[in-house]
């Protein structure tokens, strides 16, 4: 067994609380870790909740104070069905900022998460230090490309057609639709049938045995355990929202990264693309090509493999933070931001 299969769903790391914030009448659940240091705001990426951070969370808060809201629509935030776009989100998150944190941070954030991290810098640069953007989606996940991403489209089409609605979800029907692009062929490659029925299974005789952990079944990776609680809690509005454009509306990535003036670094898992399917994954060559011109203090990390960076390759993920914190600090360019930010 891996350490990534030991670490568990329920409960709260050592150190960490979960508490709540209200803004405009909205309720954002949160954790937050021991006061190690500079403060550094997590965001989760869409569908996933604070949990998300739960392999790195250790190691990170001895060298952080960690804060890692879950987003209205996740975990035990409010759901807004209706009311979500990058612009609603990224108010919410300024407001954390400013009423919770207090001071200038850090910030990181995944997929959309990562997103709205480059929000935050552009709109709340008094706010914010330096940014890690984990895998975003800036461009190929925005209104109206999104229509032509295929495989994109797809995934978050069957999440609003089977996990939305009334009455408890069956994220075995989720399952059942998910499948991956082939090289040379147009059809999805179907995750087997009896595989998803071993996985609903062993999820099923989990909640009966281990009610107080109920994603916790033996034998799966953290990622996918992890991932399974998403998919039943997530409001399926915040994916409609994606498709229909919603979520980007008044959002203009270019503008947004031009307006960043703070250190970033994007971490990047390196999508392909597929002659039916379009991208796989968030971020392609050509992609990331636009975003190195408009960001003057610019530094990319090349991670191929999953989109959720943090979850697979925790290591790699702590690593590159702290790597990049390093860096700036021995720049003194954290010490000068703060300095600017607190006057």
């Amino acid at each position: 067994m891996d350490k990534l299969t030991k670490i568990k769903v329920a409960g709260i790391p050592k150190g960490f609380q979960e508490l709540s914030f209200v803004t405009d009448g909205v309720t954002l659940n949160y954790a937050v870790g021991p006061d190690n240091g500079l403060p550094l705001l997590l965001i989760p990426g869409q569908m996933e909740s604070w949990q998300g951070y739960k392999c790195v969370l250790p190691e990170l808060s001895k060298r952080f104070h960690i804060f890692v809201p879950d987003l209205r629509g996740h975990g035990k935030s409010t759901q807004t069905p209706g009311h979500y776009s990058y612009n609603i989100c990224g108010n919410d998150l300024k407001c954390f900022i400013e009423r919770i944190i207090q001071r200038p941070v850090l910030v990181a954030g995944l997929s959309s998460g990562a997103v709205l991290a480059i929000w935050l810098a552009a709109n709340v640069p008094e706010c914010v230090l330096a940014i890690i953007s984990e895998d975003p989606p800036l461009f190929s996940s925005i209104w109206p490309r999104i229509r032509d991403e295929k495989f994109m489209y797809r995934n978050f089409k069957v999440a609003v057609d089977t996990l939305g609605g009334e009455g408890e979800r069956n994220p075995e029907k989720y399952l059942s639709q998910m499948g991956a692009p082939v090289e040379g062929k147009s059809e999805l490659l179907m995750i087997p049938g009896f595989i998803v029925k071993i996985i609903g299974s062993l999820f099923r005789l989990t909640r009966i045995l281990r009610p107080n952990s109920p994603y916790d079944a033996p034998f799966l990776p953290f990622n996918m355990r992890v991932g399974c609680k998403f998919l039943s809690e997530y409001d399926t509005d915040f994916s409609r929202a994606t498709i229909d454009g919603s979520l980007s509306k008044d959002f203009d990535p270019e503008e947004t990264l031009k307006r960043v003036k703070c250190p970033m670094l994007l971490l990047w898992a390196h999508a392909t693309r597929h002659e039916t399917w379009g991208i796989l994954g968030a971020l392609d060559e050509s992609d990331l090509q636009r975003i190195i011109p408009l960001v003057d203090d610019f530094r990319y990390i090349d991670i191929p493999g999953a989109h959720e960076i943090h979850m697979v390759q925790p290591q790699r993920y702590i690593d590159e933070v702290i790597k990049f914190v390093d860096h700036l600090s021995e720049e003194h360019k954290l010490s000068r931001l703060s300095e600017l930010r607190s006057n």
